[in-house]
């Protein structure tokens, strides 16, 4: 019984903090290349997650540079949008880019 009992507060409590997450695609950032639209990501962490990105010289026989990208994000009813990002070489070199949505009300006007 009590088996019965946590198995359910498990399957109740993983499913809130569960949201689909989607990153638009930037021919030079985030998304699969070539692409338009949204693309899923992928929850890694409490607050990080991963999508297919732009990777120049990907796969490296170097160090591996994850790095962490600040997006803004809203709340959908069909799950959190984010915006997408370039990366570029003044942010430093990175094989594994995650994002780490930040949550607004509506996306910043663009410049």
């Amino acid at each position: 019984m009590k088996k019965i009992i946590l198995t359910l507060i498990f399957l109740v409590c993983s499913g809130c903090t569960l949201a689909q997450v989607a990153i638009e695609r930037v021919p030079l950032g985030s998304g699969t290349p070539g692409d338009h639209g949204m693309e899923n990501a992928t929850q890694w962490d409490l607050d990080l997650y991963h999508a297919p990105q732009y990777m120049p010289g990907y796969p490296t026989a170097s160090t591996i540079f994850p790095r962490a990208v600040a997006v803004f994000c809203v709340a959908k009813e069909s799950g959190i949008q984010c915006k997408g990002y370039n990366w570029v070489s003044d942010m430093g070199r990175a094989e594994y880019l995650m994002i780490r949505p930040v949550m607004v009300k509506e996306f910043p006007a663009s410049p």
